[in-house]
């Protein structure tokens, strides 16, 4: 467990398996996140859903050059993603490498200045001081 404990910053078998749940299985759970005293909620998802979504809301952007920009980086950053993932499970070492964790829709429950509300949201597992399965909306 050493390594994976390394990499994820977790050992908590249940986000763990809600991890592997949105990454495998695709499916998309609220939550509601702890983090170094801040609250963020919103909707899990996996990495891939992660890199489409923002890929999609780019081509919203009002400036057109930075929407094709952020659009082709968001794509790559996809494809290297998936090209990951299919050497861990060649090399049978699925979920070890879990450092992030994705949600969409993100809200922040907070009086300080924060990005706006319903936004797309990466931030590390090892920064997750406590967890719930519901969502503050």
């Amino acid at each position: 467990m050493a390594d994976k404990e390394k990499q994820t910053g977790t050992d908590d078998a249940i986000i763990l398996m809600f991890l592997d749940l949105v990454e495998e299985d695709g499916i998309e759970v609220d939550v509601t996140l702890n983090i170094q005293g801040a609250i963020i909620s919103g909707t899990l998802i996996g990495a891939s859903a992660y890199y489409e979504g923002v890929t999609e809301a780019s081509k919203n952007l009002p400036d057109s050059t930075m929407s094709k920009i952020i659009s082709k980086k968001f794509g790559d950053l996809k494809e290297a993603y998936a090209k990951q993932k299919q050497e861990e499970a060649e090399q049978e070492q699925k979920g070890s490498t879990k450092t992030f964790i994705h949600l969409k829709h993100a809200k922040y429950h907070s009086k300080a200045n924060q990005p706006p509300n319903g936004t797309w949201w990466r931030g590390r597992i090892s920064s997750i001081d406590g967890f719930s399965f519901d969502s503050l909306s």
